[in-house]
């Protein structure tokens, strides 16, 4: 049949007879290998279809391998339908924040934003929420993103920094901290858009990500970004 690699609802169980340490030195020695596509989406076809773990790995230890090997792979398709087929399970957050982080560090906020729209409303994060509130101001609605603002922080997940920058890019402050939050990148991104006359100077503890945004939005030049 046709491979498609976004459905994974298959509930097989080859793993359960595999060996963890092999099976982890296994991925560990692929790493070093520069595979085929065709490869590629057989091995992701195997590891990321529903299925047990591997003997003497936990299920937890499992799941953490998969979101590993998409975040390692920058998957955000993958990431994506797995969000959406997977309601609740640990290291949820961690993929939630790859795939924002993904769509801000390329600096253009409005195909983020779009992309954004197709996760399943059942995807529920405070981070994501954050970045959809982002995405509302962007889009000049206003009166939704101060809607679900105000939801975000009768539910206790918003913060004050994120609460001050909205709230100023809503215009209800006429003013704004001037210091730079590396804290994430979508704090790091709405600092340089609120700060008058934006310096930053990053140094070797600087985030992947945030070097991302820099180049992207041109506010650093960089001679390789993959360096």
């Amino acid at each position: 049949g046709v491979y498609d690699p976004a459905n994974y609802n298959f509930n097989l169980n080859m793993w359960s007879t595999t060996n963890a340490e092999d099976v982890l030195s296994s991925l560990k020695r692929i790493k070093k290998i520069n595979l085929s596509n065709t490869s590629k989406e057989i091995l992701e076809y195997i590891l990321l279809s529903f299925s047990y773990p591997p003997e003497g790995m936990s299920k937890e230890k499992f799941v953490q391998l998969k979101i590993n090997w998409l975040i390692d792979n920058e998957r955000s398709d993958l990431i994506e339908a797995f969000l959406k087929q997977n309601e609740e399970f640990d290291g949820k957050k961690k993929l939630v924040q790859y795939l924002v982080d993904q769509n801000i560090a390329q600096a253009n906020i409005k195909k983020g934003c779009d992309k954004i729209k197709f996760i399943d409303k059942t995807v529920k994060d405070s981070y994501l929420e954050k970045f959809k509130i982002y995405c509302l101001v962007f889009d000049n609605k206003n009166s939704q993103a101060q809607l679900l603002l105000d939801l975000l922080r009768e539910q206790k997940k918003s913060d004050k920094f994120f609460d001050e920058k909205i709230d100023y890019l809503l215009g209800i402050t006429e003013k704004t901290p001037s210091k730079i939050n590396e804290k994430s990148l979508l704090n790091f991104y709405l600092s340089s858009i609120t700060i008058k006359d934006f310096n930053y100077t990053p140094t070797k503890k600087t985030k992947k990500e945030i070097w991302k945004y820099l180049n992207a939005a041109n506010l650093i030049k960089l001679d390789d970004v993959t360096d």
